[in-house]
């Protein structure tokens, strides 16, 4: 998802829209609207909290090693989850960079789970140069295109694939939310783009009982 200048400003304005869809893994995620002539509440204080947490979907796909994933192997530590891609040429690093501030600042060590969007671009191989990039520990987690596609249903993430330039390249418009889930695999908080690391450092907290 592009966004430059005071575009990018307004993207973190992100208003939140609950919907009634039923999810079989718990109760109806939130999916994410963009309401442009909604004035959100400021940043800080706006809800991201599930209540109650709800046991978080499915997520089967494969790593950047190659290797089978399931984000169930991950019980016992948090995990903050992402939907996004590698040509993402602010959003998505912006958001990688932010939670892994608020991870170095808290001093907990939660793991960082990014669902690519883009598999015909972003392989295994591509998302591992990508994520070493941040730091040792995050996961990147790639599949075909149909395996994606259930992954971000069940999550309630929309993205689309933009029009190509000349030279092929396009852009992808996604969910920009990062969504936290605890140590017993409840899905806890869903963290609009633009949170302050203070922000993201408290929900860190109160989700580890910090």
């Amino acid at each position: 998802m592009r966004f430059t200048g005071t575009v990018r400003v307004l993207a973190a304005l992100v208003a939140l829209a609950i919907a009634a869809t039923g999810c079989t893994s718990g109760p109806a995620m939130p999916s994410v609207q963009m309401v442009p002539n909604l004035t959100p509440p400021p940043l800080g204080v706006r809800d991201t909290v599930y209540n109650p947490p709800m046991l978080a979907p499915a997520l089967r796909l494969t790593d950047q090693d190659g290797h089978p994933f399931d984000l169930t192997t991950l019980r016992g530590s948090p995990v903050f989850v992402y939907f996004g891609y590698t040509h993402c040429p602010d959003v998505c690093p912006t958001t990688l960079a932010d939670i892994r501030a608020a991870i170095t600042t808290s001093g907990i060590p939660a793991k960082v789970v990014f669902v690519t969007i883009d598999p015909a671009r972003d392989t295994p191989a591509k998302m591992k140069t990508y994520l070493d990039f941040y730091a040792a520990g995050f996961i990147g987690l790639s599949g075909s295109d149909a395996e994606i596609a259930t992954a971000a249903k069940a999550w309630f993430v929309g993205y689309e694939k933009g029009p190509a330039d000349a030279n092929g390249n396009y852009p992808m418009t996604h969910t920009t939310q990062s969504y936290l889930v605890d140590g017993a695999g409840l899905l806890r908080n869903h963290i609009f783009f633009g949170a302050p690391t203070s922000l993201v450092v408290s929900i860190l907290q109160t989700a580890t009982g910090g």
